[in-house]
């Protein structure tokens, strides 16, 4: 009596078990963080219809989905004026037209201006042209240098904010100050 209900268990068990359909739940694993292309030792020129629009030269370069990330870089921009602008860092983090540069950050903007800034750390706003820096920098502009911290530089307006600053002022042909 008792082996017959155990072989109806298990044949009633059975078939229960064949009918049911059980499937496999797999865990997939988003790589989020993973680069779409990876480049070592790259130069990278961005053309238009007439010329070169920039130069990027770096150790390595890393394409994610929504940045980029060069290092040892120098990034060689042309300018309404035909002239180059030189961008150059140990790391830089490019999101949209915003650059962040780290270690060594030098920004040389060959246009009307005649800028060149050093810092270990600066902000580039390409879109609006707005340099911000929150270290220590130097800074030659017009032939004239300025040293200080947490600088806001506006070039289209060509307005600054800085905090400690100390300037040195060229005299222009008339032995007269010049005010930047």
């Amino acid at each position: 009596m008792g082996i017959n209900l155990f072989v109806l268990f298990l044949i009633v068990f059975s078939i229960i078990i064949t009918n049911l359909n059980f499937e496999q739940t797999q865990e997939r694993i988003q790589y989020t963080n993973i680069p779409l292309v990876t480049f070592e030792g790259s130069i990278l020129y961005e053309l238009n219809e007439q010329k070169v629009t920039r130069i990027i030269n770096s150790s390595q370069a890393l394409n994610y989905k929504n940045r980029d990330e060069l290092y040892d870089a120098t990034i060689l921009l042309r300018n309404k004026n035909e002239r180059a602008d030189y961008i150059s860092a140990e790391y830089i983090l490019k999101k949209n037209n915003l650059y962040k540069l780290y270690q060594n950050a030098l920004i040389d903007i060959r246009s009307d201006n005649n800028a060149t800034l050093m810092s270990d750390y600066i902000e580039l706003d390409q879109n609006n042209n707005i340099i911000i820096t929150k270290n220590e920098f130097d800074l030659k502009f017009n032939n004239n240098k300025l040293y200080g911290n947490n600088l806001y530089f506006n070039l289209n307006r060509e307005i600054m904010r800085a905090e400690n600053i100390h300037f040195m002022l060229k005299l222009n042909k008339e032995n007269k100050w010049s005010i930047f």
